[in-house]
């Protein structure tokens, strides 16, 4: 039966006292994060021993510190499933998310630890500090038989859906385990290569690429809760050869600086940017200052989440590379026809890293997964060489610095300040996050507000990654027959400049 908890028992076991994950330089074995992980599955199952939604759904909220392995392991150890929580998001919408997952217990980490008891004071859930587990206790060795595996859930992993409500990715144990043996495939990865995460573990590129991949190598994941690029550069040149995944910005910043200080990251072995799209101007800034070559992969969280990669043995600039093992795509046309090589059209996913789907919305569920095929939303094309470009997005998402943004959710937000009677977002271009959010809106007549105070309502009601960089006040918004907001003529606007 393939599951995640056994998998990293079977790496345990392998390497007990080798470091698993280094903070702030102190090392924890893998034998440590074992046994505080079992430490915690036995608590969870006092607490919660039956199978309903709430005692099955376990919510962490960590940020990228050893109690997410804690509290992520933790739970798989227990039969539970393991819902990451987006700390970014604000109060409300984090609310949202508990709802729709039934959550009655929290395992929370480091300084978000009291953030969330304080939320769950007046609420009937229960917060535990997964730090209280990383201690000299025995370790249980009467934890019931695991019996959750394969098609089960694993991880319940929330999204945004167009409508701006939040969707419950389903990932399962296959899923996530195919997923990350395909990606050690393509790369001759080794133990002692040094994994560097700024990535956020509870986005699935992070958890996948910066925690699992690299437990099932038995290497060391060095945490690094906030993107500091004067840290990362002396890591570069510390820990031996180092793998970074990130996103464009990151790069940019650590290339600039490499250019102004004459830095050169000695043991910097390999470099991946995802979640969003990678500019050439980006790619060429990092490349020129430090010599390394920085690749393009290609994901999203309902493919758990890598379904291509450029890598140096496999590459074409410009291109989210070629899929990995056991994930096929293909270009379809809007009636579900596959365009040959070099049409554009969506593209479409197929492979054991397809997720089950939405958790409790099947209508959703069948819209985006047809005959096992994925829809991604995204547009692009494939190339004779088996190569996929990406030339757009089908959907409205707009996605900044690698932070999904829905315009609808913003929209609404807007439309509640009584003077606004219609809004529309759309994403516009910015240089190294790839796109922005610009809102525009139309007045009621006699109605007069500042674009300060529309900015603050945003400020006060998203999480900040969501607060739109321009807005712009019209008197009418273009409109379709039927009154539909016409947002292509907006983006024609924009392009014509």
């Amino acid at each position: 039966m393939a599951n995640v908890f056994t998998e990293f028992e079977k790496a345990v076991m392998k390497q007990p006292d080798d470091p698993c994950v280094t903070i702030e330089g102190k090392d924890i074995s893998f034998k440590g994060v074992y046994a505080a992980s079992k430490r915690l599955a036995k608590k969870l199952l006092e607490i919660a021993p039956g199978d309903s939604e709430a005692e099955l759904n376990i919510g962490l909220f960590a940020p990228n510190l050893p109690g997410f392995y804690v509290g992520y392991f933790g739970t798989l150890a227990a039969n539970k499933v393991t819902v990451p929580i987006n700390f970014l998001l604000n109060q409300s919408e984090i609310m949202t998310i508990g709802m729709h997952s039934g959550l009655r217990i929290i395992i929370a980490s480091g300084p978000l630890y009291e953030k969330v008891t304080e939320m769950a004071k007046a609420l009937p859930i229960k917060v535990l500090r997964a730090e209280d587990f990383l201690n000299e206790d025995p370790v249980p060795d009467d934890l019931p038989e695991l019996t959750r595996g394969d098609d089960d859930v694993a991880v319940l992993m929330y999204t945004s859906g167009t409508t701006g409500t939040p969707k419950g990715v389903m990932l399962t144990h296959t899923n996530l385990i195919e997923n990350y043996k395909s990606v050690i495939d393509v790369y001759p990865f080794t133990k002692e290569h040094t994994f560097v995460c700024v990535l956020p573990l509870f986005h699935s590129f992070g958890m996948l690429a910066m925690m699992l991949l690299p437990i099932q190598l038995g290497s060391r994941t060095i945490l690094v809760p906030q993107f500091q690029p004067q840290k990362l550069a002396e890591i570069f040149n510390t820990y031996t050869r180092c793998i970074f995944f990130g996103v464009a910005p990151m790069f940019q910043v650590l290339g600039l600086l490499a250019k102004s200080k004459g830095l050169k990251y000695e043991k910097l072995e390999l470099c991946v940017s995802g979640a969003a799209a990678l500019p050439n101007d980006v790619k060429n800034i990092f490349e020129d200052a430090t010599g390394i070559d920085l690749f393009q992969g290609y994901g999203l969280s309902e493919a758990s989440p890598v379904v291509s990669l450029n890598l140096p043995n496999q590459h074409k600039p410009g291109t989210i590379g070629k899929t990995i093992r056991g994930v096929e795509v293909q270009i379809w046309d809007d009636e579900g026809n596959r365009q040959p090589n070099g049409e554009i059209g969506e593209i479409m996913v197929k492979g054991q890293n397809v997720m089950k789907g939405y958790y409790k919305n099947p209508d959703v569920t069948a819209q985006t997964i047809t005959d096992g095929w994925l829809h991604t939303g995204d547009l692009g094309r494939l190339d004779d060489d088996g190569y996929t470009t990406i030339v757009g997005r089908k959907k409205e998402l707009i996605i900044s610095a690698g932070e999904n943004i829905y315009p609808l959710e913003i929209e609404d937000v807007l439309t509640s300040h009584p003077a606004v009677k219609e809004a529309a977002v759309i994403g516009v271009p910015h240089p190294t996050r790839g796109e922005d959010a610009k809102a525009y809106v139309a007045l009621h007549e006699g109605a007069e507000v500042e674009i300060a105070e529309l900015k603050q309502l945003c400020k006060d009601k998203l999480a900040a990654f969501k607060v739109p960089a321009e807005f712009e006040i019209r008197e009418e918004l273009p409109k379709s027959p039927t009154g539909k907001i016409l947002k292509r003529v907006l983006q024609s606007e924009l392009a014509k400049g």
